[in-house]
């Protein structure tokens, strides 16, 4: 028969400040997922129909800014534990998913893709010590 023993030993300062680490990158990526989603919108070419001097997306490029409404729709909420980011505009969906007239223009989902991987790298230099 094998068996084994593990001790661990947590240094108590150092566990909380993980903690408070790890709250504080769980915050900081609500505002780069907002970051994201706001400069996706607001640059970029746009390559879809011209309406005047304004030019629209096309399918599957991030919508065009006009008005600043969707842009300004973006909100971040934060908890002690958790933080939200939401959009207000109701068209958000319809852009994000499309409709059965328009094709999507997603700026939501390659948002969350790209902070994702951020959070990911900034815990990972957390867990391993690394200077952030």
């Amino acid at each position: 028969m094998v068996s084994s023993k593990v001790i661990l030993r947590i240094n108590e300062s150092e566990f909380k400040k993980l903690l408070v680490d790890a709250e504080k990158i769980t915050n900081d990526a609500a505002d780069y997922m907002a970051e994201q989603m706001k400069k996706s919108i607001a640059s970029g070419a746009k390559s879809g129909r011209r309406y005047g001097s304004h030019t629209s997306s096309a399918p599957g490029q991030s919508p065009a800014n006009w008005t600043g409404k969707l842009i300004r729709s973006i909100k971040v909420q934060k908890d002690k534990n958790k933080s939200f980011v939401y959009v207000t505009a109701k068209y958000a969906e319809f852009l994000e998913f499309g409709t059965s007239k328009m094709r999507p223009r997603p700026f939501i989902i390659p948002s969350f893709i790209k902070t994702k991987k951020w959070f990911s790298n900034k815990l990972h230099r957390l867990s391993y010590g690394a200077k952030r």
